[in-house]
């Protein structure tokens, strides 16, 4: 997946108005919540089969710590 297909896909899950970047603050988006928490784990999951427990988003305060997390050989830029 490439990252701007990720950050619609994102948008699109946490039904976010505000365009997302990969230096964008999670905790500053007006959706974040423990819902949207557990959406963003649920979409990690389904759509790159990896893990992320709730306990790691302490480290994880924008989409791109999110995106390391996941790894970035993931994205194809």
């Amino acid at each position: 997946m490439n990252t701007q297909d990720f950050l619609l896909k994102l948008q699109e899950e946490l039904e976010e108005e505000v365009t997302l970047q990969p230096e964008t603050n999670l905790k500053s988006l007006e959706s974040y919540d423990s819902l949207a928490l557990l959406t963003i784990i649920a979409f990690v999951d389904e759509n790159f089969n990896k893990k992320v427990e709730a306990k790691h988003f302490k480290d994880i305060k924008t989409i791109d710590d999110l995106m390391m997390v996941i790894g970035k050989e993931n994205f194809e830029g």
